[in-house]
């Protein structure tokens, strides 16, 4: 807008706000190429694979306390 900010209007502020997001989006989506948005194997594995150790410590957990979960992370982590 060609008004200084604090001369502008509440509506006239929205409307400047909107049209600086909207420009900010088309730059970011511009630099960001599509097939980045996909996450690789790699990361899906690791990811299957921490959810598969959280269960594993919540059965712990309940079935023998916590102190044995606690162990079971001790052990993951050497």
């Amino acid at each position: 807008m060609s008004k200084p900010y604090h001369e502008m209007t509440p509506a006239e502020r929205l409307a400047d706000r909107i049209a600086k997001n909207r420009e900010i989006d088309q730059r970011v989506s511009e630099r960001t190429p599509p097939e980045s948005k996909k996450k690789p194997d790699a990361i899906a594995e690791r990811t299957k694979s921490v959810r598969n150790v959280l269960e594993k410590f919540q059965e712990i957990k309940k079935t023998q306390g916590i102190d044995a979960a606690s162990e079971f992370v001790l052990s993951r982590r050497k």
